[in-house]
């Protein structure tokens, strides 16, 4: 369970720093905040989903080589990182170095 705390950490870490950035840039929309509450939902689901899968499959035939929830919290961990590194351009293009927004290919 320890994977989904870091992963949920990463989830509100984007959530805030996207609302700064939205109010820095006098753009902050409740629709915009709505899907991205969703999408955090969506995540919670998808852990929620691997857990069962990787703990409850085999009862069911689906027993795989491979834990999902690893794969799934790396993935979130990977686009919520790229999404944090945009919202801190977006508070302060200054801050952060050339060659991490090259890495991520953020667009400032």
């Amino acid at each position: 369970m320890h994977g989904v705390t870091v992963a949920l950490i990463f989830n509100a870490f984007d959530l805030i720093s996207g609302i700064a950035a939205a109010v820095k840039d006098k753009d902050l929309q409740s629709s915009k905040l709505r899907d991205g509450i969703f999408k955090k939902a969506g995540f919670l689901l998808c852990y929620a989903l691997a857990i069962l899968i990787d703990t409850q499959g085999s009862y069911i035939g689906l027993k795989l080589e491979v834990e999902i929830l690893p794969i799934i919290v790396s993935y979130v961990v990977l686009t919520e990182t790229v999404s944090i590194i945009e919202n801190i351009s977006r508070l302060n293009p200054e801050l952060l170095p050339d060659k991490l927004i090259e890495l991520f290919h953020v667009k400032q």
